[in-house]
């Protein structure tokens, strides 16, 4: 099959060949000085101490749903309109994710409702998508999770800079997973 029209087209100027070409030069492609001056200048950007850059947003949303220490019976409520990794994240770990339907056509992020009538006594967290560059409700989400004593994780990766009332996109929840892959930003 080809392609007639690309998902994303990558533009490089001179400057970012060059830049490519010094970490490719200096052996640590994956760590190392440029990755450190990231984690940090991302840190200061987000107002928060510690930024970890790992290899995508999937591997992020997987170390996020590990960290809350799931288990094979708990489930995980997330939005049914989102990539595949918010729920293969939660499968990683064993957990069993429950897709809420959106708030309608016009706010295609997990509706608060949905994720109300979606929760179990299994329950354990709640992965709120920002989809396309819009942030949840969420005063809503953590009304919801506080009242029912929920992790939140917030999938970023459509919202780096989005804010939700005056707070970045990803840094309101308990965890907050960002990516930069170029069809995200």
């Amino acid at each position: 099959m080809e392609w007639k029209v690309p998902l994303t087209d990558i533009e490089l100027a001179s400057q970012e060949v060059e830049a490519i070409a010094k970490v490719i030069e200096s052996k640590w492609l994956t760590m190392g000085e440029v990755t450190r001056g990231f984690e940090t200048a991302f840190a200061q950007y987000l107002g928060v101490k510690h930024a970890f850059a790992v290899t995508n947003g999937t591997a992020a949303l997987h170390i996020a749903h590990s960290a809350i220490s799931l288990r094979k019976t708990d489930e995980v409520i997330c939005p049914s309109l989102t990539f595949v990794a918010t729920s293969n994240a939660i499968l990683y770990t064993g957990a069993i994710p429950v897709f809420a339907d959106v708030s309608g056509i016009h706010d295609l992020n997990i509706s608060p409702d949905n994720i109300t009538e979606s929760i179990t006594a299994k329950t354990k967290a709640i992965t709120a998508v920002h989809y396309g560059g819009y942030p949840c409700d969420m005063d809503a989400i953590l009304e919801i999770a506080n009242k029912h004593q929920l992790y939140v994780i917030e999938d970023a990766a459509h919202a780096p800079g989005v804010e939700f009332k005056g707070k970045k996109a990803g840094m309101i929840g308990d965890i907050g997973c960002f990516s930069f892959f170029r069809t995200k930003t």
